[in-house]
């Protein structure tokens, strides 16, 4: 993929000559604000360009305004660092070779400036200390570019030893949606309100839809710049200046996330490795206060140590930020933090998830897990997210939206995971609705083995309820999952479905030889007393037994189909033999032959019972849409 822009920064000490060398190298003055000139120190970031292609971005380098440096740095492909031969190493030289490392930045140069203001020896001794400075770091073994702003001198070795770092410069890793932090927002007559920032991913043309976060506020793109002029997009890697007419300067500013709407959310906790510097002054402890930099954001936040120990410094955990205000994020972001009294830089580094649960301390399980996301891969990230939401399953759509992918994107991973085994497609094209393959196969193997514990402790009933068993084994499960589950269990004829009744191939309802013989003398009774049976209670009195002797029977038999149960006006479960059922639908209907309507007593009259076992029956017969009720007479349903 070639690459089409760079954008390039300062990083060093007050007062070393960051700003002059940009001036003498391009022209341009990064410093903008009168207040900078006059003083001759920046405060703000400063911009200039080199050729074409090439963005500086000046920062700062007093202490106080290390907010600000860091706003600048956060996405940048190459660092100059700069050291006054007549200083040497000072703190902010330090602090800010440390922010560069902290972020990732893993190439640069070394300019030496001010050689006219010192001797060769003096200049020797500085150059040890920078290469005891850059020793075991990205910048251990590159030159240091002796040069006087000045008088010129060993400008043209650093205009090459430029080219060749920006020659050298790797193409950004392009998740395909616009995104972009902003560093500068402001106005101008007649336009509205201006942003600015490095296009971090994709792409925005004019006339794109965008959003402000964390804010959540769409605008239209009108017109965009890159290098003061006018072009149709800005595209990965570039800076670029948005005009976004109807959006006020005061509710977007430095710090806010520009992006392709619906896919990016703000959150209060992030997960992340966190590396403390060796140079850091004490351990940090559980819930320290930070401040936490995410590209040119400040959040203030306390550090949730999920391996349950105090950092040393030089070493690093994984930890969760839980933050006082939204932020923006993405996995695989760089950050920095920085003590919250001081504002010292403490350490930094990777932010693994975005949208974590809350945890006090993480088990090993999950510190395996978080140790996987620092891959960043997207198929890893894909995977995490189908397996954090189980049982409710995913579509391509929510998990692009949930992780900020693009959908074609997720759909060509889902895709390969599908081809690997590693998920089960519920839907396919173009909803692409899966759940992990293992979740799948370990509940069906849950499914397989409940039934066969089931039918051990109630064999007398022909399977467990579909809908008891899902209550039972997955509440939370997605309907589409727990249907494909038992079709692919029936198909692979492991179990077998009848209506609402699920159970094990080949289970047959069994009693034991002494609940054989109750079985008959059960029947027996129900059979003989028609239409006014016996409550089961009431016949384990009759039979000298147990009510749980006889329950399990009764049920038994209504699996059968022997006995139905039905439902008394006091709600309770009375039951019929089958085949005074049919008796009793044999008299209705011969009642109709000679009657267009039925009143209740009639019927009553007709089997010789009771209010109470009558009304179940008619409700029955109702129910199966023999007889509908009209006012206080029954009628016979057409056809029937």
């Amino acid at each position: 993929m070639p690459r089409t822009h760079t954008v390039i920064c300062t990083a060093g000490h007050i007062d070393h000559g960051k700003s002059s060398l940009i001036i003498s190298l391009t022209g341009y003055n990064p410093d903008r604000l009168r207040e900078e000139q006059e003083r001759e120190m920046t405060i703000e970031l400063g911009f200039a360009f080199y050729g074409d292609d090439v963005t500086f971005i000046d920062v700062p380098g007093h202490e106080k305004f290390l907010k600000t440096m860091l706003a600048g740095v956060s996405s940048v492909d190459g660092a100059v660092l700069v050291v006054a031969a007549d200083d040497g190493v000072m703190p902010q030289t330090r602090e800010h070779f440390e922010v560069l490392q902290l972020l990732g930045i893993d190439r640069g140069i070394i300019v030496l400036t001010k050689i006219d203001l010192t001797d060769e020896e003096w200049i020797a001794l500085v150059n040890e200390d920078i290469r005891e400075l850059t020793r075991g770091t990205f910048l251990e073994g590159a030159p240091i570019l002796p040069v006087s702003n000045r008088t010129g001198a060993g400008m043209e070795e650093f205009r090459t030893a430029l080219d060749r770092l920006i020659a050298s410069a790797r193409p950004r890793s392009d998740r395909g949606l616009f995104r972009m932090w902003l560093d500068r927002a402001f106005t101008i007559k007649g336009a509205g309100t201006i942003v600015a920032g490095t296009v971090l991913s994709g792409k925005v043309k004019t006339g794109d839809t965008v959003e402000i976060l964390p804010a959540g506020t769409v605008a239209r793109v009108k017109r965009i710049q890159a290098h003061n002029k006018d072009v149709e997009a800005g595209t990965i890697g570039e800076r670029a200046a948005l005009n976004l007419p109807g959006v006020n300067k005061d509710d977007v500013g430095r710090g806010d996330l520009l992006a392709t709407p619906d896919h990016y959310r703000p959150t209060y906790m992030l997960n992340a490795r966190l590396n403390l510097l060796a140079s850091a002054a004490k351990q940090l402890e559980q819930r320290t206060r930070l401040r936490l930099h995410l590209g040119s954001s400040e959040h203030i936040c306390r550090v949730i140590l999920l391996e349950n120990r105090p950092i040393q410094p030089g070493e690093s955990e994984l930890v969760q930020f839980r933050l006082e205000d939204q932020a923006m994020a993405d996995v695989g972001d760089r950050y920095v933090v920085r003590s919250f009294s001081e504002g010292r830089v403490l350490g930094g580094g990777l932010i693994l998830e975005i949208h974590p649960k809350k945890m006090k301390s993480a088990d090993s399980e999950e510190i395996e897990r978080l140790k996987r996301l620092e891959s960043a891969e997207p198929r890893e990230i894909v995977r995490q997210y189908i397996e954090k939401v189980g049982d409710q399953t995913a579509d391509a759509a929510e998990i692009a939206r949930q992780l900020a992918f693009p959908q074609g994107e997720v759909i060509d991973i889902l895709g390969a995971m599908q081809r690997d085994g590693e998920v089960r497609v519920l839907q396919p094209s173009p909803r692409w609705l899966v759940v992990s393959a293992g979740l799948f196969d370990t509940l069906q193997e849950k499914v397989v083995r409940f039934l066969s514990e089931f039918h051990k402790s109630e064999p007398h009933l022909k399977g467990a309820r579909r809908s008891d068993l899902k209550s039972r084994l997955m509440p939370s499960a997605a309907q589409v999952l727990y249907d494909r589950l038992l079709e692919e269990l029936k198909r692979d004829q492991r179990i077998e479905l009848e209506a609402e009744i699920v159970r094990q191939t080949g289970h047959i309802i069994q009693f034991s030889p002494r609940q054989e013989e109750l079985k008959e003398r059960i029947a027996r009774v129900y059979l003989e007393r028609g239409f006014v049976t016996p409550e089961p209670e009431e016949l384990a009195g009759e039979l000298d037994l147990d009510i749980s002797d006889v329950e399990p029977i009764i049920i038994g038999l209504c699996e059968l189909g022997e006995l139905l149960k039905l439902h008394g006006p006091d709600g309770k479960p009375l039951f019929y033999h089958r085949e005074a059922i049919d008796e009793a639908r044999k008299l209705l209907v011969g009642f109709f032959k000679d009657h267009t309507e039925m009143r209740f007593f009639e019927f009553r009259e007709l089997i010789g019972s009771t209010r109470k076992f009558t009304t179940p029956i008619l409700m029955h017969f109702d129910d199966l849409g023999i007889t509908y009720r009209d006012g206080d007479v029954r009628r016979l349903k057409n056809n029937k």
